[in-house]
């Protein structure tokens, strides 16, 4: 009898290993099958990205003019992807280099007023009060969405048809996504954007909006937003 049970015991422990077994292959299955959809996803966002742009070109004599607002049909604001990121990428704040700075501010700042350029020494030291701020305060931390409608940051929506295209780049580590509007302002959105939620986003906008494709990256961008990572490297 106690033998029975003993091997009844060892039965179940072989059984529950075999099905914590079971699990992890499992597990792993399925983590290797959303990664196979994630890259499928991608092929396509690109291929359909391709042909976005081969029909611009050859459609490139049909325009809209700017204050033109297309028919809009009625869309359900629902949320499709949202990620939390920085508002604005951290700025190294040293005090000595910070102190020099200041010196050279003010020098270029007094000789500025012997010039009477009065507008000019002011805006000097407005950009040198906001490195102060940027370099002593930390990023606030921002939700953003991608919906049915458009994008929406920090409570405010961005519809479709406001927007134009967008584009990736990296600064550092950091990669930026950029999205320009037809408004006069913002011009260009700017969101920080992890790696890993980089894809998803991607196939998302790709769906309305194009891949901005630039051949020359001016040196003033890439001081400001880093590398710009072409269609083919997303």
């Amino acid at each position: 009898m106690s033998e029975e049970k003993e091997n009844k015991k060892v039965n179940t422990s072989e059984k529950n290993e075999f099905d914590k077994l079971l699990d992890v292959i499992s597990g792993e299955k399925s983590l290797r099958e959303k990664e196979e959809r994630m890259k499928k996803a991608k092929i396509e966002a690109k291929k359909s990205q391709k042909r976005k742009r081969r029909e611009e070109i050859i459609n490139e004599e049909v325009k809209l003019e700017e204050d033109d607002i297309p028919t809009k049909k009625v869309v359900q604001n629902i949320k499709l992807f949202e990620w939390t990121a920085p508002d604005r990428t951290p700025v190294k704040f040293e005090k000595k280099s910070f102190l020099i700075i200041v010196v050279m501010t003010l020098l270029f700042s007094l000789y500025l007023a012997i010039m009477k350029h009065y507008l000019l020494m002011v805006a000097i030291m407005s950009i040198l009060f906001l490195l102060y701020v940027a370099g002593t305060t930390k990023p606030v931390k921002i939700t953003h969405k991608i919906t049915a409608r458009g994008i929406d940051t920090g409570g405010k929506l961005y519809e479709w048809y406001m927007l134009r295209s967008f584009y990736f780049t990296k600064k550092e580590d950091q990669i930026l996504l950029l999205v320009e509007t037809k408004l006069n302002f913002p011009g260009v959105l700017t969101f920080l954007v992890n790696d890993e939620d980089k894809d998803p986003i991607f196939v998302l906008l790709q769906d309305k909006l194009l891949y901005k494709d630039i051949r020359k990256w001016k040196w003033l961008d890439k001081l400001s937003y880093g590398e710009y990572i072409p269609l083919e490297k997303v």
